[in-house]
């Protein structure tokens, strides 16, 4: 099944998954520095998305040891059980996430930027897999291969775990990664609102609006 989850300002991320429009809202620390800017904690702000929305909410921990994350984890459970955990691919980001899949959540390991650590991601049960296309794209590395290969190991190996591309800076690189095999695309509220930009159909659209116009109405306020 392909998803969109959504990144941006509180506000931005309550309306659209209030509209239907988005299977989860992530967050990572870049993300939770402009929402805590004003001066409001990370947990109040995270409490109060979860109070709005009935979508899953993605939250990265810190760590940096198992131990640490495994307690991150515990205190945002107490927030919400709509709250998934973001950890890092490093061996205490994976090992953690490996622990907390055998207690019902749904861990999205983030940073990926190679098959072998979608691999070892896969390995311990992880449910999602985050590469980040911008960035990889701007280090020179062919992401859309990368997503490619990921695809092609797990399907050859019939791996549930699934990968949520994020990073994604344009309706061209969205549609990039689709056709590399990604189901899961992650991106910011303004990126979302680009999709559905085409010439062509604001052309139909606008023709349509012709038509309209020379329809008799018997109600409303046209005719």
């Amino acid at each position: 099944m392909l998803e969109l989850w959504i990144e941006g300002t509180p506000e931005q991320v309550i309306k659209v998954a209030n509209e239907g429009l988005v299977g989860a809202i992530a967050t990572n620390p870049a993300i939770m520095e402009q929402w805590t800017a004003g001066g409001k904690s990370l947990e109040y702000l995270v409490t109060q998305v979860c109070e709005a929305v009935e979508v899953p909410v993605f939250v990265q921990l810190h760590g940096p040891t198992i131990d640490d994350y495994l307690r991150e984890m515990d205190s945002l459970r107490a927030i919400s059980a709509q709250i998934q955990p973001k950890l890092v691919a490093t061996h205490a980001g994976i090992a953690a996430g490996k622990r907390i899949a055998t207690q019902g959540g749904k861990p999205l390991i983030t940073t990926i930027a190679s098959v072998n650590q979608a691999f070892l991601a896969a390995s311990a049960d992880a449910a999602y897999v985050a590469p980040y296309i911008g960035r990889i794209v701007d280090a020179g590395v062919d992401a859309y291969q990368l997503v490619a290969d990921i695809t092609t190991m797990y399907q050859r190996h019939h791996i549930s775990t699934q990968i949520a591309a994020a990073s994604i800076r344009s309706p061209e690189q969205a549609e990039k990664v689709l056709l590399a095999g990604a189901p899961i695309l992650v991106m910011q509220y303004e990126i979302m609102l680009r999709l559905l930009d085409s010439d062509l159909t604001e052309n139909w659209i606008g023709r349509f609006e012709q038509n309209w116009e020379q329809i008799p109405h018997s109600l409303g306020n046209k005719g």
